[in-house]
């Protein structure tokens, strides 16, 4: 049992810790948060460093790098904040995930588009009455020939509003008594005739933004079906498992960040003649907090490296998913304790840490549901 990196494993997380040193350090992502940009050259750096073609096969034109490996990135880039390892993550998982059920024609547009950076994808599958419930969404894809015509409503579509961006929407193509049958996957251009997307308003994650998009008799030509028809639940849940590692890999660098962040200005605030961080009430929760960022860590790392030997994980993805995001939860609540009227202010980092942190425990899927997955890998059913 080996719990250590490889020579090159260890060179990537160093290429990626410089990278966010210098492109994206944390008071830049806060800047860029309240400005509501996603910074060309964040995402032009990650393509030249290779990173959007790096889990593709070699034979398709990618690198062949593995889970591991994206979760070294996605804890790097974490560092800077999660919504800057969230603008790696959310165009990379669906792009994978075309890419596996994708036609030749669909492979190639990825290859050429997706893993150069020049275009990226964005994920619609809740809808306002359905949200971790996800096979009981209704937007409608009907057939008309050599295309469907879309009908529906979809909410808390990641990056759908960016430019140069496509969306992969699930939607239903048959009506069948089981509500995981008859959906599938299109992808649907923002910019065809129907289609109205409104970015929301929301307390963070304003990099890649979050929209709503409406359709309305929106024609969707029938070579934009990925994967099987009507089997689009399968094609949903392929790379669900790597999500929950990348999600979780991002979770780990904001929390370890904002531990160290509040570490060092325990060791420099001082109170009744003494550092606060040596205060035994402190220091004990901070411990504590280092504790959990570790097991978040060490459970983050043995979902990704399950799942490069191929073996299943769903239960260990979910343990990772839930560890990791209520533990950046707790670190950011922590901060703002230990560093009192300075985190408080929202000229600091660690205030824009506590807004973020808060929907880890939402997005991705709840911890209610994370917890409902490991208790089922129990023998159990809670709901």
């Amino acid at each position: 049992m080996d719990f250590g990196l490889t020579d090159e494993q260890e060179m990537l997380r160093k290429s990626a810790r410089d990278f966010v040193t210098a492109v994206c350090p944390p008071e830049r992502a806060k800047e860029w948060d309240e400005l509501e940009v996603l910074p060309a050259e964040l995402l032009r750096g990650y393509a030249d460093m290779g990173w959007f073609a790096m889990p593709f096969p070699e034979e398709a034109g990618g690198d062949g790098g593995g889970p591991v490996e994206l979760a070294i990135i996605a804890e790097e880039l974490g560092r800077a904040s999660f919504d800057v390892a969230m603008s790696f993550i959310g165009v990379l998982i669906p792009g994978l995930t075309v890419f596996r059920w994708a036609s030749d024609e669909q492979k190639r547009w990825i290859r050429d588009e997706v893993m150069t950076g020049k275009h990226r994808l964005a994920v619609a599958i809740s809808e306002p009455d359905t949200g971790s419930d996800a096979a009981a969404l209704r937007t409608v894809a009907v057939d008309d020939g050599d295309h469907y015509v879309v009908n529906g409503h979809k909410m808390w579509c990641t990056g759908g509003g960016q430019p140069d961006t496509t969306i992969a929407m699930y939607v239903r193509t048959e009506q069948t008594s089981r509500k995981h049958e008859g959906l599938s996957l299109l992808l649907l251009d923002p910019a065809a005739e129907g289609v109205q997307i409104r970015r929301m308003p929301t307390l963070a994650r304003h990099l890649l933004g979050t929209t709503e998009v409406t359709l309305v008799d929106v024609r969707v030509p029938k070579d934009r079906l990925v994967g099987p028809e009507n089997k689009g639940w399968g094609v949903m849940l392929s790379n669900l498992e790597l999500e929950k590692v990348l999600l979780s890999g991002g979770y780990v660098g904001a929390a370890q960040a904002t531990l160290d962040d509040m570490l060092a200005y325990s060791k420099t605030r001082k109170a009744f003649g003494r550092p606060v961080g040596e205060f035994q009430a402190l220091a004990h929760q901070m411990a504590d907090l280092q504790m959990d960022i570790d097991a978040a860590r060490l459970l983050t790392h043995r979902a990704a490296w399950l799942l490069a030997q191929g073996k299943p994980c769903s239960r260990e993805g979910a343990m990772a998913k839930l560890k990791g995001s209520e533990t950046y939860v707790a670190a950011a609540r922590l901060g703002m304790q230990v560093m009192a009227s300075h985190g408080f202010s929202t000229e600091s980092v660690m205030s824009f840490r506590y807004r973020e942190s808060i929907v880890t425990t939402i997005s991705g899927g709840t911890s209610q549901i994370q917890r409902n997955a490991i208790a089922r890998s129990m023998g159990l059913r809670s709901y």
